[in-house]
């Protein structure tokens, strides 16, 4: 997916001239709204790494899906001065992030668009993380926020509690957004959902294709190439691979239980995406910041 700071260029842009008079801060939450189980999930899996990664993963990806996300935006809109506004907003902002991120090539990766209908994830494949599409659009993030920090008034104000009512909307779906994708959970598994069936330590693998997505690759003792799958298993690589190498996105095909055989490879320059990423989410945070901090 593109980093925070690309999501905040096309979002405000698109968000600012279809909604004339939208206010910066939601269409903030609109660009990380989708990304919130995402960040909650590296969280669990550093904070608590004996967690079951499979589970971890559907949990995460359905939570992320457009009509659970939509859901967490109903509940905040409801908390908001005028809520039909509000969710207009986020929605927008909600859909243009999924399509956002579905135009950047992710193999074995996507987004989830009409679940639980349909568990197909969309991926246009455009363009690569390292593209001069993906550095031109952080470059217009950028700009974009200077120029709202410098020009644009926030909006202050803090949660609408009163009437009662909407507190309690807002909590009762959060809590749906919470345990419907835990409902979700075992259909997904059975759709094979981001090549869950192939990567379950039980499964029959030899003659399986699999793909991996920005994966952490490094030589064994015996100079030999790994690759580390999001499940934490690495697996032993066949094929003309660089020695330097540290992240790459790879299509292949199991050979032994363990072991891949190379058949596509894209190398990435490590760890630029996630620093833009943070600084972007920082932006969200001082904004939202300015909005509810009183006296500003």
């Amino acid at each position: 997916m593109p980093n925070t700071i690309a999501h905040i260029a096309v979002q405000t842009l698109i968000s600012r001239g279809l909604l004339r008079g939208a206010d910066f801060k939601w269409i903030l939450a609109g660009c990380v709204l989708p990304d919130i189980p995402w960040i909650a999930q590296r969280a669990v899996a550093g904070l608590a790494p004996e967690f079951p990664a499979i589970p971890l993963r559907l949990y995460t990806a359905v939570q992320s899906s457009l009509i659970v996300t939509l859901i967490l935006g109903v509940a905040l809109a409801f908390l908001s001065r005028r809520p039909a506004q509000t969710f207009a907003i986020l929605a927008l902002g909600v859909v243009l992030h999924l399509l956002l991120d579905a135009t950047q090539t992710k193999w074995a990766n996507g987004v989830l668009l009409f679940a639980p209908f349909s568990w197909d994830l969309l991926n246009f494949g455009l363009y690569w993380p390292e593209s001069s599409i993906s550095l031109g659009l952080s470059v217009l993030g950028a700009g974009i926020a200077v120029h709202a920090f410098r020009t644009v008034t926030p909006v202050r104000g803090g949660p609408v509690l009163r009437p009662a009512i909407r507190p309690l909307s807002a909590a009762a779906l959060i809590l749906v957004w919470l345990v419907l994708p835990a409902l979700l959970v075992p259909v997904a598994q059975r759709a094979d959902l981001h090549q869950t069936a192939t990567l379950a330590p039980d499964a029959q693998r030899v003659g399986q294709p699999i793909e991996f997505d920005r994966a952490p690759v490094q030589a064994a003792p015996d100079g030999a190439m790994q690759i580390q799958a999001w499940t934490g298993e690495t697996f032993g690589l066949r094929g003309r691979l660089l020695q330097d190498a540290q992240v790459v996105s790879l299509r292949g095909v199991f050979v032994a239980h363990g072991t891949v055989a190379v058949e596509d490879i894209f190398f990435h320059s490590p760890g630029w995406r996630a620093i833009l990423s943070q600084i972007g989410l920082l932006i969200v945070a001082l904004w939202w910041y300015r909005c509810l901090r009183p006296g500003l």
